[in-house]
């Protein structure tokens, strides 16, 4: 009699063992789920995209627009602009580079570039994104550039029309957090997305 007590006392602490061990496993997995789930509640997406048509105003306009499609705000901690595997850190020396008629000397074409920025034959505008953030659908233009007129700035036009030839050959590296501090460096016109431990820009690594 003794022994069946026993056997039956073993088997409910065994049940009560198993039912906690259950129980804690479950509070645990819900734990991950809701954790997962507030997390892509607030993720954000962030698609870099080039063109040279702004609808809204019917012109001619080279832009470089960052939006992010996402549910979440994102915090842009890097973006780069790349010709072929290297880093465009200043704006005038790659249009000196890419962009001028070929019989131009290699020691002008910088002070070329300069000249035609202080004469008004180009204006491009910049806005800031580096540690900026950004709503959910929000964009901003990083670049915007209208078309010089052909007649009163031909060297800017001639300009316009050969850097956005080679707008096709650029691409751009972007990587941004959530306020969760979940990162992702996605690339384009790949439109490829990983997720990161954290953002080291290469244009500052090098």
């Amino acid at each position: 009699m003794k022994l069946h007590h026993r056997m039956i006392e073993l088997v409910v602490a065994v049940s009560v063992v198993v039912i906690s061990l259950a129980s804690l496993f479950v509070a645990v997995y819900q734990g991950i789920v809701m954790d997962r789930t507030m997390k892509a509640s607030v993720m954000p997406v962030i698609q870099v995209e080039s063109g040279n048509i702004d609808d809204d105003r019917e012109t001619w306009v080279m832009t470089i627009n960052v939006k992010n499609t996402g549910l979440g705000p994102a915090e842009i901690r890097y973006f780069n602009m790349y010709w072929g595997d290297e880093i465009i850190r200043d704006t005038s020396a790659f249009i000196a580079r890419c962009c001028l008629p070929e019989d131009i000397p290699a020691d002008d074409r910088l002070p070329f570039v300069h000249d035609a920025f202080r004469n008004g034959q180009l204006n491009l505008v910049f806005d800031n994104v580096r540690r900026r953030f950004l709503a959910p659908q929000e964009d901003i233009d990083y670049i915007a550039f209208d078309r010089p007129d052909a007649a009163t700035q031909p060297l800017g036009h001639a300009l316009w029309e050969s850097l956005d030839a080679v707008r096709h050959e650029m691409s751009y590296e972007i990587c941004y957090c959530s306020v969760f501090d979940d990162c992702w460096m996605a690339r384009f016109p790949d439109h490829s997305r990983e997720p990161v431990r954290q953002c080291i820009d290469p244009a500052i690594a090098d």
